[in-house]
């Protein structure tokens, strides 16, 4: 029987391809083959501005047929926030109730006592976020940007994107990052630890001006607090009182000091997204591609437990049996026999209890 399970990837070098897209039609600014780097533009459009909808006879107070004497400005005519747009005539009327302008913008059109305004479009550009090649142009639209380097994908994330230096502040995947040790020496880095246990440790992190988190689990009570700062967390193992993984930390360390890119957008519904980093490493001959097509679980592949009692635990496929098997719960469910970092025989798991990491 074949088993195909949700996969993460955990690996230390692999190339990988990310698309980089426009909201909108816009103008691609570079050519396939040219290198780019995080911060490097390759795309840039014309984002639509707003509409205001300014309701002049309520604020008048005055019949929407009579509104047109009082008006101070047509269509086309520029206006600043805070400009009165219309009110009654004299000084005297003006004092007593008038119309203005909330922003700084242009309006559109009058009419029934109504006044629209539109905002001018804002330039959005787009950054590369990768160091890497150029290998596909999709015109008006963006680009595919090709990427040697040890790749992460987590289980949450909230923010973003961000770059920067990783920062180790914790000597074990077991320990958790404290206020205390999120100083100067932080700022502009993406720091990793263990745990993250409680806002004060946030507040630090902000008032350090960190670029970003790694870590192993948040309680979720964190979430909204998680979601209101002002650089990205990735979450590589879940909520509540998780370390993160020996596997994760290793690499995490071993490429301690190296620039990294985080992605923290996280997707659930269609076209699942695991939020992920990226530690740009030299490519050789024999760097693996990295393929999407998901396959089904074989004898040594690396496996992440889901769920309790193992859950977070990384370890090898040794088994994979034809038949359902009845567990200590009672249920009869298709498992995998898997033999754990830190236990000396296999233990049965449900398949869907695991996922693979390649």
């Amino acid at each position: 029987m074949n088993h195909y399970p949700v996969e993460a990837r955990v690996t230390p070098l692999v190339t990988i391809r990310r698309e980089r897209m426009l909201p909108v039609a816009g103008d691609v600014l570079v050519r396939v083959g040219e290198m780019v780097g995080p911060a490097d533009v390759v795309a840039r459009c014309q984002l639509p501005g707003s509409l205001r909808v300014i309701d002049a006879s309520r604020a008048l107070r005055v019949p929407r047929q009579r509104t047109e004497r009082y008006l101070l400005k047509s269509a086309g005519d520029t206006v600043q926030a805070n400009e009165m747009i219309a009110a009654p005539r004299g000084l005297f009327g003006r004092l007593r109730r008038n119309c203005r302008s909330p922003v700084n913008d242009q309006v559109l059109d009058v009419r029934d006592g109504v006044i629209l305004i539109a905002s001018a479009g804002t330039s959005y550009e787009l950054a590369a976020h990768l160091k890497g090649q150029v290998t596909n142009i999709m015109p008006s639209r963006g680009v595919v940007i090709s990427a040697a380097g040890a790749l992460i994908q987590g289980f949450w994330g909230t923010g973003g994107e961000a770059e920067g230096v990783l920062k180790l502040i914790v000597d074990n995947p077991q320990k958790p990052l404290r206020a205390r040790s999120v100083d100067v020496s932080c700022q502009g880095t993406i720091v990793v630890g263990g745990r993250i246990l409680d806002e004060a440790t946030l507040d630090q992190a902000v008032e350090a001006k960190v670029r970003g988190m790694i870590v192993g689990s948040v309680d979720a009570a964190l979430i909204p607090a998680l979601r209101a700062l002002p650089f990205p967390v990735v979450v590589t193992e879940g909520f509540g009182p998780l370390p993160m993984s020996e596997t994760v930390f290793g690499l995490l360390q071993s490429n301690m000091g190296r620039e990294a890119m985080m992605n923290a957008e996280t997707s659930t519904r269609w076209g699942a997204r695991r939020p992920e980093v990226l530690i740009p490493l030299r490519a050789d001959d024999s760097t693996p591609e990295d393929s999407r097509q998901p396959r089904s679980l074989r004898v040594g592949d690396l496996v992440r437990v889901l769920r309790a009692p193992y859950l977070g635990g990384f370890g090898t496929v040794v088994d994979l049996p034809e038949l359902p098997q009845t567990l200590e719960s009672g249920s009869r469910v298709p498992v995998v026999l898997v033999k754990l970092a830190d236990a000396e025989q296999p233990v049965a798991i449900p398949v869907v209890n695991v996922e693979l990491v390649r």
